[in-house]
């Protein structure tokens, strides 16, 4: 599978529908980013594709399409990376806004990369001194990707940008700011996980490839500039895939390995690290000799060994994307649910379990067409706030969408940021 199919595919179906930008050889290419399904099909099963049905899908959707990946707490607010092709037409934009405790943003920031061809963002961490970091994938000439990193001042001016892997199907999906102020990014490059560690200047101090994986979904900054990477495996297109927990040192070696689930299959999409040096992580998990997939959190001590997890009796209706620890050693978890899996039709669901993983309370937000949520932060204040992208509601085809909650999820505020 390669990266912009995976990313397709981890991004879920809020956009399978709705979302078909990008020109009929960008399909071809670089597997059918951002295009509809029955493009998709027509491709797999031989069926021809109508050019000029295809161009009007192209023209359609080149605009109007925002979504949000992820969120922070940064000072007493927030800071949400996401994407938009608003801005400039056939040109895809990382999008970055930075808000006090609620809406409307501060600041926000759009960038297309060093070629000014497009650039994914995937990822954001705090840097020192209160700018941000933003990782992700850079459109380079010939069609294919990048590895990509920005840094950005507090005032969300650029501090510098970097491309610091190779041209092919690459690109990042996390990073982390270490104790030291160097900055560790992760995600794949040829077919395989790959970490680079740079200082907080952008030059780089060391990379490392990790053929044990094939892709890295997520980063933990650990003490003595030690990392936790959390990578898939053994991935496939009918069914999960095989976690593994990689430990780090400051140098790059890695020095224990974890398979997760030790049974079954299953893909942690977020890691978080835990008040007593444990570590907590959430995807989906199938059961050994079946297809379904459930709702999946597991909590594990500092080498990855399981403490508790928590499996959703619901087959194929919910998944985790991102979470956020609490000062008890709790765990707010956001992902989806599916109203109706024939629709493409979801909701954005949160979760809240105690430290000992009782599962506290659930609800869904949202309205009658696909939502979902893909990034969770816990604020100075105690409140959560949550993005992620919606069609119920703003005046695009998909919108970016953050929402407050009390810490009994109660609804506080919600915005959508989005164009025509």
């Amino acid at each position: 599978m390669s990266f912009e199919e995976d990313k397709r595919t981890r991004q879920g179906g809020r956009t399978r529908r709705t979302v078909l930008v990008g020109l009929l050889l960008t399909v071809l290419l670089v597997g059918l980013y951002l295009y509809r399904h029955e493009i998709v099909l027509a491709l797999i099963f031989g069926r021809g594709v109508d050019v000029e049905w295809a161009r009007d899908v192209q023209r359609d959707n080149s605009t109007g399409h925002e979504s949000a990946h992820g969120v922070i707490a940064t000072g007493n607010g927030f800071s949400v990376v996401g994407q938009t092709n608003s801005r400039q037409h056939g040109v895809e934009h990382a999008w970055v806004l930075r808000f006090d405790k609620a809406p409307p943003p501060r600041w926000e920031r759009t960038h297309a990369g060093n070629g000014k061809l497009g650039a994914a963002s995937r990822a954001i961490a705090s840097m020192q001194g209160g700018g941000l970091v933003v990782a992700g994938t850079e459109y380079v000439t010939g069609g294919g990707f990048q590895e990509w990193l920005l840094a950005l001042s507090p005032a969300g001016d650029v501090l510098w940008e970097r491309t610091p892997g190779r041209e092919g199907v690459n690109g990042l999906d996390a990073v982390v700011v270490l104790e030291d102020g160097s900055i560790v990014a992760g995600g794949r490059q040829d077919r395989e996980g790959w970490v680079v560690r740079m200082d907080s200047r952008g030059d780089m101090l060391w990379e490392v490839k990790l053929p044990r994986l094939e892709r890295v979904n997520a980063l933990v900054a650990l003490p003595a500039q030690r990392v936790a990477v959390l990578g898939v495996t053994e991935t496939s297109t009918v069914g999960l895939g095989v976690s593994r927990l990689l430990l780090l040192e400051s140098d790059g070696r890695a020095t224990v390995e974890t398979r997760l689930p030790t049974d079954g299959r299953g893909e942690l999409e977020a890691l978080a690290l835990l008040p007593d040096g444990g570590l907590v992580a959430t995807g989906s998990l199938s059961r050994p000799d079946s297809m379904d997939w459930s709702f999946w959190v597991i909590c594990m001590n500092a080498r990855g060994e399981p403490r508790w997890e928590y499996v959703s009796e619901l087959l194929r209706m919910d998944a985790g994307s991102a979470l956020t620890v609490l000062p008890d050693g709790g765990v707010a978890v956001v992902g989806f649910w599916w109203k109706d899996l024939f629709k493409d039709d979801r909701e954005a669901k949160v979760w809240r379990f105690s430290a000992d993983g009782r599962l506290l309370w659930q609800r869904s937000y949202g309205g009658d067409k696909d939502d979902s949520g893909s990034g969770i932060a816990r604020l100075e204040d105690g409140s959560l706030v949550v993005v992620g992208t919606t069609m119920s509601k703003g005046a695009g085809k998909t919108d970016l969408w953050t929402f407050g909650l009390s810490p009994e999820g109660e609804l506080l505020w919600e915005e959508t940021f989005g164009a025509p």
